[in-house]
């Protein structure tokens, strides 16, 4: 959900890269990310059409980072998760994974007026094309609104 996700953006460089506004339409498909000895760490992003494009960070914070990312992004999207480095789950993944949650569950009531003001195209970009898991009534209003903008 592209709302949730912008507010962890704030605190980690690599969901802030994939964070777009307003939403590519094209889903992520694979997220990959390399650590060498010789390179800058970095993130290959693979979108569904195929194109990709890399970002690269800091060493110092990379691993960290990027073990935060996975378990938001595992909790929030559907995008493919490739890490060659090889890290650990963060400590605190298990309340992180519910801060996720409960991040989704928040953004998703604040979009529910822009829905029940027939601002459709507002709505849907609140969530962007790679979500995980919403309830159904959300799943059922993102449906009809497309519907609605398409007819």
């Amino acid at each position: 959900m592209n709302l949730a996700l912008d507010r962890f953006a704030e605190d980690n460089a690599i969901i802030d890269e994939l964070v777009f506004w307003p939403p590519k339409p094209t889903p992520i498909r694979r997220v990959r990310a390399c650590s060498s000895m010789f390179r800058k760490p970095f993130i290959e992003v693979e979108m569904l059409d195929g194109h990709t494009f890399q970002r690269h960070f800091a060493r110092d914070r990379f691993a960290d980072e990027w073990a935060r990312a996975v378990v938001v992004l595992e909790t929030l999207t559907d995008i493919e998760l490739v890490d060659e480095l090889r890290v650990p789950p963060p400590p605190d993944a298990e309340r992180l994974r519910g801060e996720a949650l409960a991040v989704r569950a928040e953004c998703i009531a604040e979009c529910e007026p822009m829905y029940d003001q027939g601002m459709y195209q507002q709505y849907l970009l609140q969530f962007g094309p790679n979500c995980r898991d919403l309830p159904t009534t959300t799943l059922a209003r993102i449906e009809y609104a497309r519907t609605a903008l398409a007819g």
